[in-house]
């Protein structure tokens, strides 16, 4: 058989002279199998793709711009929210102070007509001689006084001929007097007042005392 004959189920490759393969049958090949890829195909899709992402970042971008402003916005809402709130603060503080400065206001304005009272009084002992006339005048003032401690809570306590409790009354000193019940007060030093229920001062008094009818301790021996 001759070399060059084809065994069966063998061909051989047509090689150039260089040994590569037959140029036509890589044509054929390529025709086939649809060919190499085509690099302008390519170019497009790479293309395509660089659009895409170009979008995108610049989407990315404007939110970002977005989500800075109201960022920025709502840090000057905080800062304005917080200046008011310190200026109210600052507000509420004065309002405080004035209010504690001028606390007595009404209670001297109400002191006010009695002290002029008591001008008038002093003025017409001077000049006159009716002392009981004078007398009278002082008692009116002191009536007055009163009428305006009482329009603001506060009341006298009584004390003379009352029995004696020491949280209302305090006891300077103590008289035997058998004639007198034991422990009743004969004579009040200094008055004492109460405002809305609770003590301002106590009276300052005198108490009696009555050995007969104080109970002596028990003898147990």
């Amino acid at each position: 058989m001759n070399w060059l004959e084809k065994e069966p189920g063998h061909e051989l490759e047509k090689k150039d002279e260089f040994g590569n393969e037959d140029t036509e049958k890589l044509i054929n090949d390529n025709e086939a199998g649809g060919g190499p890829p085509d690099p302008g195909h390519a170019d497009q899709a790479t293309e395509t793709e660089t659009v895409y992402e170009i979008d995108k970042l610049g989407q990315l971008e404007k939110e970002l711009e977005e989500k800075t402003r109201e960022s920025s916005e709502n840090y000057e809402r905080f800062l304005r929210a917080l200046a008011d709130m310190e200026n109210m603060k600052k507000r509420f503080q004065r309002e405080k102070e004035e209010l504690l400065r001028f606390a007595a206001r009404p209670l001297i304005e109400k002191l006010l007509p009695v002290i002029d009272d008591f001008a008038r009084a002093v003025n017409a002992s001077k000049t006159t001689q009716d002392f009981d006339g004078l007398c009278q005048g002082v008692e009116m003032v002191q009536k007055k006084l009163l009428e305006v401690l009482r329009s603001e809570g506060v009341t006298p306590i009584e004390a003379l001929n009352q029995q004696f409790d020491p949280q209302y009354h305090e006891s300077l000193v103590v008289e035997d007097n058998p004639n007198l019940p034991d422990n009743v007060v004969i004579e009040e030093f200094q008055k004492g007042y109460m405002m809305r229920g609770r003590l301002l001062r106590p009276s300052l008094v005198k108490v009696a005392r009555n050995r007969d009818n104080t109970e002596e301790p028990a003898n147990n021996e």
